[in-house]
């Protein structure tokens, strides 16, 4: 698919009503192209994988220049929709332009911008920003899109750090009314609560969980359009890369790791190289 084809795709995808789509997280190309060859539809990277692949803790450190390659070179490598995390957005109403234009030119299909100014993953009293002012971002990314198949999502984390879901919903209604495309909701517990308000919702609701306790069964159910699986990868990757190297400093034996490593075909598949050998085969090496 061609960027335009991804961005038509996505919104197909968003107004499916008949179950919620799962969207896994990557935090560089390869992840990307297993996630898309294991045949999950969406794409989405994040913020706090981009800053702990870059030693940061996702407190506000990560910025437009961190996320804005990742997601340039995924866009460019998979066939995917791919989703960006753009954080606050980075920029106040009148600047916010900028935001939507880099990623659209990307070949992004989809940003979100969240109300959060200070408070996410600290022990600290969080601090959301002031609703009319969210509104106006929202209202200014939806002028400067040149795609109106660009997605532009409006997350909002009053319940995730307010435990305050009467707030979620007001605020995400007044975002979609602004102009959003859906609103996203980042809930703790089980999603069960989340049927509860889901349906206050004025729009389509992608959501993603603190803890994942339920299944993609019980986010349809409970009305969810979309459920963003963002650090599965990851995690995956932190546990298999500490266990191979604990497991070879202690044992000094690296042949005893062949259940985490040495599969440099199925790597070498992945990356393209079979590609590289048809070209070679058409085309001549000089």
């Amino acid at each position: 698919m061609d960027m335009h084809q991804k961005r038509q795709r996505l919104r197909q995808l968003l107004e499916d009503q008949s179950e919620c789509t799962p969207i896994m997280g990557a935090y560089d190309v390869l992840s990307a192209r297993i996630i898309e060859q294991t045949g999950f539809p969406v794409l989405y990277t994040g913020s706090f994988v981009t800053g702990a692949t870059k030693g940061l803790p996702d407190v506000g450190l990560v910025q437009l220049g961190d996320l804005l390659p990742l997601a340039r070179e995924i866009a460019k490598e998979t066939s995917l929709p791919l989703i960006c995390d753009a954080d606050s957005g980075w920029y106040h109403a009148a600047n916010i332009w900028r935001t939507v234009h880099e990623f659209e030119s990307a070949g992004a299909s989809a940003i979100h911008i969240e109300d959060t100014v200070f408070g996410k993953h600290t022990e600290f009293a969080p601090v959301l920003l002031e609703q009319d002012a969210m509104c106006q971002r929202i209202r200014a990314c939806v002028d400067a899109r040149r795609d109106p198949n660009f997605l532009i999502i409006a997350r909002s984390d009053a319940i995730y750090l307010k435990d305050d879901p009467e707030e979620a919903v007001e605020r995400i209604n007044a975002y979609l009314e602004a102009g959003a495309d859906a609103g996203f909701l980042v809930f703790k517990g089980s999603v069960s609560s989340l049927a509860e308000y889901r349906a206050r919702i004025k729009g389509p609701v992608i959501v993603t969980s603190v803890d994942f306790q339920d299944a993609i069964d019980a986010e349809t159910q409970a009305g969810a359009n979309m459920s963003v699986y963002w650090p599965l990868a990851i995690f995956a990757a932190f546990k298999a890369v500490k266990q191979v190297c604990e497991a070879f400093r202690e044992g000094r034996d690296a042949s005893k790791l062949r259940e985490y490593c040495f599969d440099e075909g199925l790597i070498n598949k992945t990356v393209g190289y079979e590609r590289f050998n048809a070209n070679i085969g058409k085309y001549g090496a000089v």
